[in-house]
């Protein structure tokens, strides 16, 4: 899933409209109002990196043996690179003034394949929320994921941009397979999880039948398969009618519907998930 991050400031009726969207998703449908306001580029990356669009947890039934490589090897970022692309981060997602910001992770794959679509990231922090940004080889920011302990996550395992996205605590092992390739091993750093996979745009003339550009599997520590993403554009379109509750039982979301809301409780409670301290 694609997830692109303007590089530069957008226009404030721009702002407002993804704000107000984000806040829809992210809000109690007792009409409680947000104390801040909060910014995703674009008005579809909000719906996908904070109440993701998996839905239901996929398993299968009987799952092939991945041959896959070890977690690639990362290198810190100078303290200079990290400052600079942590702050073009957190201007991204409108957090550079808020409260307790701060640039808490950066690196880059080292030796990534060629056609590797991220090569660099960082992880900011403001108002309860974290944020990842991924970089190209060009130093244009392409990928972001986000994640706060206040929702949770959707599933075990919740997909942001291209080969990354966060985790619960239970997985230790994530894998993506991008359309066509063999499955990548993901690092997985303090909550969120990143793989160097090449880009994997969905097809133009989608139907039922078609495979999404890439499955993430998680495993859990003896090695079982515990979550899989959807797999074809049918089992997506099923997952998004999929609702969860966050872990207060008070905010909850329909993904992709317009159908009522039901109550918390008829939902699938958010799983936890705690971002730790590098």
């Amino acid at each position: 899933m694609n997830i692109l991050l303007p590089d530069g400031d957008l226009r404030p009726s721009t702002r407002d409209r993804q704000r107000d969207e984000l806040i829809s998703i992210l809000e109690s449908q007792s009409g409680t109002s947000s104390r801040r306001r909060l910014l995703v580029p674009l008005a579809a990356a909000a719906a996908i990196v904070l109440v993701a669009a998996l839905g239901f947890a996929l398993k299968d039934r009987n799952p092939r043996v991945e041959q896959v490589a070890l977690a690639p090897a990362v290198e810190p970022l100078s303290a200079g690179e990290k400052v600079h692309l942590g702050q073009r981060c957190l201007v991204s997602y409108n957090l550079a003034t808020s409260t307790g910001h701060a640039v808490l992770d950066g690196f880059r794959f080292v030796n990534p394949p060629s056609d590797a679509y991220v090569r660099t990231w960082v992880v900011g922090y403001g108002d309860g929320l974290w944020v990842n940004c991924g970089f190209n080889q060009a130093g244009v920011m392409v990928s972001g994921t986000a994640a706060t302990p206040r929702l949770g996550l959707f599933n075990e395992v919740q997909a942001g941009g291209p080969g990354s996205g966060a985790y619960i605590k239970s997985v230790t092992r994530v894998t993506v397979t991008p359309l066509g390739s063999e499955p990548v091993e993901a690092l997985l750093r303090n909550g969120f999880y990143y793989a160097p996979v090449r880009s994997a745009p969905a097809g133009k003339a989608e139907t039922d039948g078609s495979p999404r550009p890439y499955v993430v599997r998680g495993y859990d520590a003896t090695g079982n398969l515990v979550y899989t993403s959807p797999k074809t554009e049918a089992d997506r379109k099923a997952d998004r009618a999929a609702c969860r509750s966050d872990p207060t039982g008070r905010t909850y979301a329909l993904v992709g519907t317009e159908l009522p809301l039901p109550a918390p409780k008829a939902c699938r409670p958010n799983l936890p998930w705690t971002r730790l301290p590098n």
